[in-house]
């Protein structure tokens, strides 16, 4: 399943934030199924010798919207991926492998889960947020979500939602460079850190910016965080 070539047609798009963009895809094949926080492997050109030219991206939407599949990426001037998807018009065929990947959910949490992303990192934690509340379990799900600026925000309606309809979740937005007033400011480690005390036996997911990742891991690890068992990452490259 991971190897054969998918194809899915491009249904709408939309800008969410500076230089944020979703994709909706329709597809219409009922035995392509994945986890939350798996991703696909596109292709998005080819090489001077004809040679595919793949990229990775997180499935952004929920087993459960079966026939669709969301992505949302970063469009950049200079991205081989951002040129192909700045491109693309409704009704045009993308192709892929997968899905793919190990950065998924435990199958069940006997304490509190901790999303830790950054920028578009949200990306595969939604559907991962959406598997786990949705689970019966009773610990904390705590989400920390650092970007840099107000314009660089999205989905704050469905988050806000989502914290309405689950008491045990709890959002943290923190921007490292606000132009205005914002309560949360500043980097997400630290925070991450303040918390870690009070939790019960934590799973922590970690997924966005590299440095980010490797320090908040570090730090971790360094107060007692069982590596193999406990932390789950997965760095994402603009």
């Amino acid at each position: 399943m991971q190897n054969r070539i998918h194809h899915a047609r491009l249904r709408s798009s939309r800008p969410l934030a500076n230089q944020t963009v979703e994709y909706i895809f329709s597809h219409d094949e009922p035995e392509l199924t994945f986890r939350p926080g798996q991703f696909l492997s596109l292709r998005v050109g080819e090489d001077a010798d004809g040679n595919a030219v793949l990229r990775s991206y997180s499935i952004a939407s929920s087993p459960e919207q079966r026939g669709e599949l969301r992505l949302v990426l970063r469009i950049l001037e200079d991205g081989v991926g951002s040129q192909f998807f700045a491109g693309l018009t409704p009704g045009q065929e993308i192709s892929f492998t997968g899905p793919m990947g190990f950065f998924v959910n435990e199958l069940s949490h006997t304490g509190d889960v901790v999303y830790v992303a950054t920028g578009t990192g949200m990306a595969p934690i939604w559907p991962m947020l959406l598997e786990t509340l949705a689970r019966p379990e009773t610990g904390r799900v705590e989400l920390f979500w650092g970007l840099r600026h107000e314009d660089d925000l999205f989905w704050q309606d469905e988050l806000q939602s989502l914290t309405a309809r689950n008491p045990r979740f709890s959002a943290h937005i923190y921007l490292s460079q606000p132009r205005g007033f914002w309560r949360e400011r500043g980097r997400v480690v630290p925070p991450v850190l303040e918390l870690l005390p009070s939790l019960t036996r934590p799973t922590f997911y970690l997924c966005g910016n590299g440095q980010m990742i490797e320090e908040c891991k570090a730090a971790l690890i360094a107060r007692g965080v069982e590596r193999k068992r406990q932390i789950r990452t997965e760095a994402f490259f603009d």
